[in-house]
This record gives C-alpha cells, structure tokens and sequence, in this order.
C-alpha cells in the first residue's frame, strides 16, 4: 500500500500533537514558493509553555521538518481561539473583534507552593481590564482555584483563563511584573 505525502504528513500531524494536555488548531496555509505549511498551533504541557509550530516540505525529496519557532508570548495581537500569554501591565488586541485585554493586577496567590504539602490547594486572583472601542472598559476579576478553565461570558465571546505562571516555588518570591496568564477568546455561537 502506497501513501502520498500529503497523508503521511497529515498522520505526523495528528499524531505528533495530540499529546499535549489543551491544543488548539486553525487549518495550516500552505505558501508554494517557500514550500512551508504554517500551521497556526498552540499546545499547553505539563509546564504550561506554549509552541508554535511550521512544518517545512520539500516535496521534490518528499522531506519535512518540524520546528519549533516560537515560545514567547505575542507582542501585542491574539487570534481568536488560539491560546495567547499576556504579561502584567501589557494589552493584547484580538484580532478581527474590537476587544482589548489588559492584565493590570495580581490581586493574591495563595497557591500551594510546589515542594510543600498543603491542606488547600490555594489560588490565584487575576484583573483583567476589557476595552471596547466607544466603551467604558470593564475591570473583572478571575480566581483560579487548581483547575482550568476558568470562563468568563463577555458580550459575544467566552473569555478562558487557561493558567497563571510561574506556578510558586517554596522559599521563592514570585515578583509581580513576572507573572503572565495564558488566555483564550472564543466567539459565543
């Protein structure tokens, strides 16, 4: 039995990205004259990094290459439905919506530390400013207990906080311009 390219990369795909623990996918483009499927996707590990993926082909030696290029947070514009991290103090514009999100404070972390046994798990409070273009910005709070998401409706759209980093180390002061939280924006059907 013979398989074209295209179904043996199809396969790779599938099966080199369904490890991760939360995965979002948008259909790949494909650019001929570089040769290059980019495939906008985003994975969560056991470490809450993120990966952004481009498959490289070469279809006159029927070669491909996976590679890592990015695990940064985005300068300043999330897409819609990929999970994004935003830092303390910083704005991210969602693409194709008028939404702004702004990660203004850190309001408690309480999480139990890692290498200590704790009777309460713990959690983290989060404020999050959401701008609308001809609105006044509305302040919510989020607290995360140890499991995710967290969801909160906003007028058209289900905002997720998917984690809160660094997770707390004992004997380790977290200082708060080096807190980030993984997010996603959902259109509501």
């Amino acid at each position: 039995m013979r398989i074209s390219l295209a179904q043996f990369v199809l396969g790779l795909i599938s099966a080199f990205f369904v490890s991760g623990a939360a995965v979002a996918v948008e259909l790949p483009s494909f650019s001929a004259a570089e040769r290059i499927v980019r495939i906008p996707q985003i994975m969560m590990d056991n470490n809450n990094l993120l990966y952004d993926v481009e498959l490289q082909l070469d279809f006159d030696s029927e070669k491909f290459l996976v590679q890592k290029y990015s695990d940064d947070a985005p300068t300043d514009i999330a897409e819609l439905n990929l999970p994004f991290k935003l830092a303390l103090g910083k704005t991210a514009t969602i693409s194709s919506t008028d939404l702004q999100l702004q990660f203004s404070d850190v309001t408690e972390d309480s999480r139990c530390p890692t290498g200590l046994a704790c009777i309460w798990p713990g959690q983290a409070g989060v404020v999050i400013d959401v701008i609308r273009a001809g609105k006044d910005s509305e302040k919510i709070t989020l607290t995360s207990p140890d499991s995710y998401p967290i969801i909160h409706e906003l007028s058209g759209y289900k905002l997720e906080l998917l984690g809160v980093q660094p997770y707390p180390v004992f004997d380790t002061a977290i200082k708060k311009q080096d807190y980030r939280l993984i997010l996603r924006v959902i259109p509501l059907l």
